[in-house]
C-alpha cells in the first residue's frame, strides 16, 4: 500500500477502537489515582503532623519547614492526575465523534454527551479530589501554625514560618484557581 492511500472504513474503525480501549484504560488508571489520592496521602501527611509534637525541637522546625513544601507536591500532583484524567477523557470524546461519523451514525456518545463534560477538569471526581486536597492542605497549614506556636513563643522565626504558611496556602490558591483554564488541546503534528 503506498502512502498516498487511505485506510479502509473498517481498519480505521480497528484502529481507532484500539486507541479508544487503550484511553479507557487510562482513565481508569487515572481516577483511581485520584480516588486513592487524598485518603493515602493526606493521611500520611497528617500523622507525619501529628508525630511532630512528640520530637525534639529541631526536628520540629525541620517538619514546619518541609511540610508546607510536600502538600505544595501532594496539590500538584492531584491536579496533574486530573489534567490527566481530562485529557484521556476528551480523548475519548474525539475518538466517539469519529467512529459516529465513520458509521453515519450516532454509535457512541458516553463522553460526548456526559453531563460533567467541559465544567471541571478530571469531571466530577477531579474536581472533588482537588477540592479536598486542597481543603486537607489547608487543615494542614493551619495544624503547622499551631505547632510553629507552641515551638518558637512569638519570636521572629514564628513570624516568619506564618508568613511562609500564608505563602504557600495563596500559592496553593493560586494553583487550584489557575486549573479552570486549563482545556485539553492535543498536539497536532504534521
Amino acid at each position: 500500500m503506498s502512502k498516498k492511500e487511505a485506510l479502509s472504513a473498517e481498519t480505521r474503525v480497528s484502529v481507532l477502537l484500539a486507541e479508544y480501549r487503550a484511553m479507557y484504560d487510562l482513565a481508569l488508571f487515572r481516577l483511581n489515582s485520584l480516588d486513592r489520592r487524598v485518603p493515602l496521602t493526606g493521611s500520611a501527611l497528617t500523622a507525619s503532623l501529628g508525630a511532630a509534637l512528640v520530637l525534639p525541637t529541631q526536628a520540629q522546625l525541620f517538619i514546619l519547614v518541609a511540610m508546607p513544601l510536600a502538600l505544595v507536591w501532594f496539590l500538584r500532583t492531584t491536579i496533574n492526575h486530573a489534567r490527566s484524567f481530562e485529557d484521556a477523557l476528551r480523548r475519548i470524546e474525539q475518538i466517539e465523534a469519529k467512529l459516529n461519523a465513520l458509521a453515519g451514525d450516532e454509535l457512541m456518545r458516553f463522553q460526548s454527551r456526559h453531563p460533567s463534560r467541559g465544567k471541571a477538569t478530571g469531571g466530577r471526581t477531579g474536581r472533588e479530589t482537588i477540592t479536598t486536597a486542597l481543603t486537607a492542605s489547608g487543615l494542614i497549614l493551619l495544624g503547622c501554625a499551631w505547632l510553629a506556636e507552641g515551638v518558637l513563643f512569638q519570636t521572629q522565626a514564628e513570624v516568619a514560618l506564618l508568613s511562609y504558611f500564608g505563602f504557600i496556602f495563596l500559592y496553593l490558591l493560586a494553583v487550584t484557581l489557575r486549573l479552570g483554564r486549563y482545556r485539553y488541546g492535543p498536539v497536532l503534528t504534521t
